[in-house]
């Protein structure tokens, strides 16, 4: 039998997919992630990403947009527009201030210019998550 107190306290993990070219920041943000409770699933290219979008349904998406490459963008307006995946919150991250400027026309995600404080990600995580 269950204990119903421990059935109140119970929390499902959040899936949260990071889409980044740099391994070494993908197995940071990883271990972040993991060691406060949630699932962290990286993808280091646009493509691998949207396959894993498909397959794990995240709470959350990380999606790193790199300069001159439309690539990312194609990829936030493909999620924004598909039903089944517009619910998603996603944080645009980029080392370039200017990035936020790119996304706005498709939606209201979220920014995070690299590299981010730890406070801000936290503060950014409690509204998203």
């Amino acid at each position: 039998m269950i204990d119903a107190s421990a059935e109140k306290t119970f929390v499902r993990l959040k899936r949260i997919l990071i889409i980044d070219e740099d391994n070494d920041w993908l197995a940071a943000m990883r271990s972040f992630f993991e060691r406060n409770g949630h699932e962290a699933s990286l993808a280091s290219s646009y493509p691998e990403g949207y396959e894993l979008l498909e397959a794990i349904l995240p709470d959350l998406i990380f999606l790193d947009l790199k300069p001159g490459d439309p690539t990312g963008l194609l990829l936030y307006k493909k999620i924004k527009q598909k039903e089944e995946f517009a619910h998603i919150p996603i944080i645009v991250t980029s080392h370039n201030a200017n990035a936020t400027k790119l996304y706005q026309p498709y939606g209201d995600a979220a920014f995070l210019k690299k590299p981010f404080q730890l406070s801000r990600l936290m503060k950014t995580l409690r509204i998203y998550l």
